[in-house]
């Protein structure tokens, strides 16, 4: 049936209002009942594997959401380094570290650095000043030097907050066999185009382009000059897609694989729908970027976590 002008986002605000209702029910759930919560979702297994994320305060929900997600349907990680952009609080800090002994929570206050260079990696030590500017003015520069500075010893995933897990993850038990293996994995992007405007001016429409918020790094990356070769040239001059494009460029150089977006779903044409395109048999992870972050909460944390 044809949709009357402007239903969709009639329909939008509604489901958003709903969401907001079942994050805040979830958060609740957090506070009084996680540990049976994490009894309910029964992680026995373990997969030697390691994930990093970056998070803020305001995205809280997500990423206790996204760490349970993961325990459910994929394992118990090594270790999981939460990333932070400086703002979590402790009560935050503290429900993270008492209920998970495998997490981690790192941070760096960059507005009090007046240079990073001894922080560097040798290969990124040219690039400090840039960096650290753009960690000054932005989260996503900090996302940027976080994930170029942390050592991969395990398989790692990198990861973004509003990033969920489900049936189909067992995937990972075959990804992580796979041999020979690739230096990386990498979630492509639904369309072309969510880059840098001055990347786009020099290049044409790509193939599965990166999408920076859910990586999956075998090894350090070897090759890391043209990525920020590229940010040099852009003058301390951001766009929101900035840093996606460095690692657009340094995930190309370094002959990383796409993930099938069949299972891997980063996807935003249910966004004016009540209904889902995916239900959580049919996907591995979804990546619930901003213009469906209510689709995350439209439904109650049980349907995600299959309680």
């Amino acid at each position: 049936m044809k949709k009357l002008p402007g239903q969709g986002g009639i329909t939008k605000k509604i489901a958003t209002s709903i969401g907001m209702f079942n994050r805040e029910k979830f958060l609740k759930q957090v506070e009084s009942n996680l540990a049976n919560l994490i009894v309910k979702i029964n992680p026995k297994k373990a997969i030697a594997i390691e994930v990093a994320s970056f998070s803020s305060c305001n995205d809280f929900a997500e990423q206790m959401l996204s760490i349970i997600s993961f325990l459910r349907y994929v394992g118990t990680p090594v270790k999981w380094t939460v990333y932070s952009d400086g703002s979590h609080t402790q009560s935050q800090k503290d429900c993270l570290l008492n209920n998970f002994n495998f997490v981690a929570i790192s941070s760096m206050d960059f507005t009090e650095l007046n240079s990073i260079e001894h922080l560097c990696k040798e290969q990124i030590k040219p690039y400090h000043e840039y960096i650290l500017h753009y960690g000054k003015k932005l989260a996503l520069g900090r996302r940027l030097y976080y994930y170029l500075h942390h050592k991969v010893e395990l398989p790692t995933l990198f990861i973004d907050s509003d990033i969920l897990f489900y049936d189909k993850a067992n995937s990972f038990d075959i990804i992580l066999s796979e041999n020979p293996k690739p230096d990386g994995w990498y979630m492509p992007d639904a369309i072309w185009g969510c880059l840098d405007s001055r990347y786009k001016e020099k290049y044409s429409e790509q193939f599965y382009q990166v999408n920076a918020g859910f990586m999956l790094l075998n090894k350090d990356f070897d090759i890391v000059k043209n990525g920020l070769d590229f940010f040099k040239t852009i003058d301390y001059n951001y766009e929101y897609f900035s840093d996606q494009t460095i690692f657009q460029i340094i995930l190309k150089d370094n002959a990383f694989m796409p993930l099938t977006p069949k299972t891997f779903i980063l996807d935003s044409e249910d966004q004016f729908d009540f209904s889902y395109l995916y239900k959580p048999k049919q996907m591995a992870v979804r990546h619930y970027t901003g213009p469906v972050r209510h689709k995350m909460w439209q439904k109650d944390y049980k349907w995600h976590l299959g309680l």
